[in-house]
C-alpha cells in the first residue's frame, strides 16, 4: 500500500494507491527535483521521502535490471534530477569529497548516506549496496542488525527507542504476509520490503 502522487507540486494526497504509468512516473521526478532541498522533518521533508519511495517501487516493478552500485546508483539519480556535482555539496561535505565519491576514490561514510537519504531522498539499501557481478552471492540467512544498517537506522528513527524496534522486529507483521521482519532480511528484495513498511509506518499509513 503506497500513496497516489498528483501533479501539484505543493499538494500530496494520502490516497492508497500505486504510481500506475509514466505520466505519474514522470511527475514525481519533477516533484522530487522541486522538493530536493526541503529539510527533513517538514511537510516537504515528508513529501519528498514518501515520493523517493513511490518511485523507486515503480522502477522496481517496470525496470527490473540488476541492483547499481552505490556510486553508480548516486550518478544515476543525479541525473534523473538535474543535480550538479556542487548540489551535493551540502550532504557529502565539499566539492572535492564529492569529487572523490563519484570517482570511486573515497567511499560513502554513514554520515553521508543518511544525509543523501534524508535530505535528497535517495535509497538507503542502494547507498549500502555491495557491487553485484558473477561473483557476487546473497547470503542466505539474516544476519543481526548492526546501528548502521539502513533499516536499523530507519527502524530506530521511526520508533525513537532501539527497544521498541526490537520489539517490532520480533513481532508478526501482517504487511510482511504475518511473519516476523527479523526473519524477512534475507534477500535485497525483502530487506527493501522492510524498509517500505518501515517509512508507511513513519508517515501514518500502518497502524
Amino acid at each position: 500500500m503506497i500513496c497516489r502522487i498528483t501533479g501539484d507540486l505543493g499538494y500530496l494526497a494520502m490516497e492508497i494507491k500505486l504510481i500506475r504509468n509514466k505520466d505519474d512516473y514522470q511527475i514525481a521526478l519533477r516533484q522530487i527535483k522541486a522538493l530536493w532541498n526541503a529539510a527533513p522533518g517538514t511537510p516537504d521533508g515528508d513529501r519528498l521521502e514518501i515520493l523517493s519511495m513511490l518511485v523507486s517501487r515503480y522502477e522496481e516493478e517496470h525496470y527490473p535490471i540488476n541492483e547499481p552500485d552505490p556510486i553508480e546508483y548516486m550518478k544515476i539519480r543525479m541525473e534523473e534530477l538535474g543535480l550538479r556535482h556542487e548540489d551535493l555539496v551540502p550532504y557529502i561535505g565539499s566539492k572535492e569529497s564529492v569529487t572523490e565519491v563519484l570517482d570511486g576514490k573515497r567511499s560513502l561514510s554513514l554520515e553521508m548516506i543518511r544525509n543523501l537519504h534524508r535530505g535528497l531522498g535517495f535509497s538507503l539499501e542502494a547507498l549500502i549496496a555491495e557491487p553485484s557481478g558473477p561473483g557476487f552471492k546473497t547470503e542466505s540467512q539474516p544476519q543481526p542488525l548492526k546501528l548502521d544498517d539502513p533499516i536499523a537506522i530507519k527502524g530506530i528513527e521511526v520508533f525513537e527507542d532501539e527497544d521498541d524496534f526490537q520489539r517490532w522486529l520480533n513481532t508478526r507483521n501482517t504487511a510482511l504476509g504475518n511473519v516476523k521482519p527479523v526473519d524477512w532480511l534475507d534477500t535485497p528484495e525483502r530487506r527493501k520490503q522492510v524498509l517500505n513498511v518501515l517509512v508507511c509506518l513513519e508517515h501514518g499509513m500502518y497502524s
